[in-house]
């Protein structure tokens, strides 16, 4: 008879039936994550546990726990000021987001953008825009190191943390859903460094700020444009904080319920014109100036959006209207 495999046993933790499965412990899901990021397990074991904890929900010790053995796999002297995952990409609205991003590093922050390769037909990912305009993307762990004022904004493809990561995020084509995996990458993030996590559904707000509780992680969660970090202009956005194990909410009102002039696809030309100023677009200034100042919330560890907001406007008045020279 063959032995029993090592994850045997945290399969059946969830698979136990109606009344006698449960979710798993932080640690539990910890150990689980360690085992399949060293390729150790079965893919039936991989398979039985995205989809059970799909079925049920992750709870906030699973997320966390699958989320700190992620984070083992950080460098210790990545000096970024902010982690930006960026894993849904985007197929009605262009990624306004990255503008906010290159007009906080001209504010003088460093961000690290980590996502995915293109997994979904029809939407555009971070990966594109940052090969679009050139800027750094990390080939190894130890091009983080380069991340500085000098370069401020780089990204970083989950693959390189690990190329399990990236084979994962692309069983939807194989399962037909989304697996947990697409959640957790949402919330990792080296310690000691603020993170911004766009959601699809509000309710999973509160299980990303217990997650980020439970790892001791500072956050802001919102439910973003297509599940980016990406204020929508056209909703009141509630924002989730979690800054030094204190919980809070940040309320941006709705610019209009219908904007008259908001782009119509996803085409880089968007960031390009309106960047440069060659474009004004009210849907895509309210988008940028309002994500970035989110962003600087959770940088700076502070729930005052209207002070953090001017300091994104008057930054915006005075950018340097070069993405290529603003970044490089």
């Amino acid at each position: 008879m063959s032995p029993q495999h090592i994850l045997a046993d945290y399969v059946r933790i969830l698979a136990r039936g109606k009344n006698a499965s449960r979710s798993m412990s932080y640690e539990e899901a910890r150990f689980t994550m360690q085992r399949m990021l060293a390729g150790d397990y079965e893919p039936e074991q991989l398979g039985a546990i995205f989809m059970l904890m799909r079925v049920k929900e992750e709870s906030p010790e699973e997320l966390a726990g699958f989320a700190a053995a992620i984070n083992e796999l950080w460098p210790e002297d990545i000096a970024a000021d902010l982690i930006w995952p960026s894993y849904a990409g985007k197929r009605r609205q262009p990624l306004w987001c990255f503008l906010s991003a290159v007009l906080l590093s001209q504010m003088g922050y460093r961000i690290l953008f980590h996502g995915t390769e293109s997994h979904t037909a029809g939407r555009l990912y971070s990966a594109e825009v940052f090969a679009h305009f050139r800027l750094p993307v990390a080939a190894s762990m130890a091009d983080l190191r380069l991340l500085s004022a000098a370069s401020p904004l780089m990204y970083l493809p989950c693959a390189v943390l690990n190329a399990q990561l990236q084979r994962w995020l692309s069983l939807k084509s194989i399962l037909g859903v989304r697996s947990p995996i697409n959640t957790v990458m949402k919330t990792i993030a080296p310690a000691g460094i603020p993170s911004v996590q766009g959601v699809f559904h509000p309710n999973y707000a509160d299980t990303h700020i217990d997650a980020a509780r439970l790892n001791q992680g500072n956050a802001v969660v919102i439910k973003g444009e297509g599940g980016e970090f990406e204020v929508n202009p056209e909703r009141d956005c509630i924002a989730r904080t979690l800054f030094d194990g204190v919980s809070g909410d940040i309320h941006i009102p709705k610019l209009a319920s219908h904007i008259q002039d908001k782009p119509q696809d996803v085409s880089i030309h968007w960031l390009e014109q309106v960047w440069s100023g060659l474009t004004d677009n009210d849907y895509a200034t309210h988008a940028i100036l309002h994500t970035a100042a989110l962003a600087l919330c959770a940088i700076e560890r502070s729930n005052d959006i209207e002070t953090l907001t001017q300091r994104c406007r008057d930054a915006w008045s005075t950018r340097n209207r070069s993405i290529a020279f603003s970044c490089s």
